[in-house]
């Protein structure tokens, strides 16, 4: 493998193992093991575990935005079926159908690290932000077309999406079922959201 390969290797790797895992239970050697490189490689790479998570965090925010960018701004369907689509494409991918729930990465490293790292916890807010802004502006033009009549800033609604959607995703995940997934969907579109 090429250096540009193998590290994009090991952080591909890595995105598997800290969401499943976590943190604090992801060690470098079993990163090196799954990848099957030598232990030379990560630390040629990386300098720390922590500029090693910093990247993983990164990957699987820009896989996540890939997924906003098709399913709510590439899309030629009304604001609030984008939405609908959307979430339910999150619940497809991150419910039981989709093999045990090991959640959402950015809300299991906020909560097992952001407090103790500073820069993991601005990485963190910076995907979160540009997550909420997606939704904000699929709010703002139900709004505009008057799909969606609401009284509340499109802002503040995305971020209580973002914020409900990532406690679903901690009761799920303890209790191994979708029914807090689904419970916040029929929530979000059957009553906040109700045209």
């Amino acid at each position: 493998m090429s250096k540009q390969s193998t590290r994009e290797h090991l952080i591909q790797v890595g995105v598997g193992i800290v969401r499943s895992g976590g943190y604090s239970a992801t060690g470098v050697n079993q990163v090196l093991e799954e990848a099957k490189v030598p232990k030379g490689s990560f630390y040629h790479h990386f300098t720390t575990k922590d500029e090693f998570i910093l990247e993983v965090i990164k990957r699987y925010a820009a896989g996540e935005q890939e997924r906003w960018e098709k399913l709510l701004i590439h899309s030629n369907l009304s604001p609030m079926k984008k939405l609908r689509r959307y979430f339910k494409d999150l619940i497809a991918t991150y419910g039981v159908r989709g093999g045990p729930i090991a959640g959402c990465l950015l809300g299991n490293m906020s909560l097992e690290v952001a407090a103790h790292n500073a820069e993991i916890r601005k990485t963190l807010i910076q995907a979160f932000e540009a997550w909420e802004s997606a939704i904000a502006r699929t709010l703002q033009e139900g709004i505009d077309s008057r799909e969606l009549h609401t009284i509340a800033k499109p802002k503040d609604l995305a971020a209580l999406l973002v914020d409900g959607w990532e406690g679903a995703q901690v009761r799920a995940k303890t209790l191994q079922s979708d029914k807090p997934l689904d419970l916040f969907f029929d929530n979000a579109f059957n009553v906040l959201l109700k045209s």
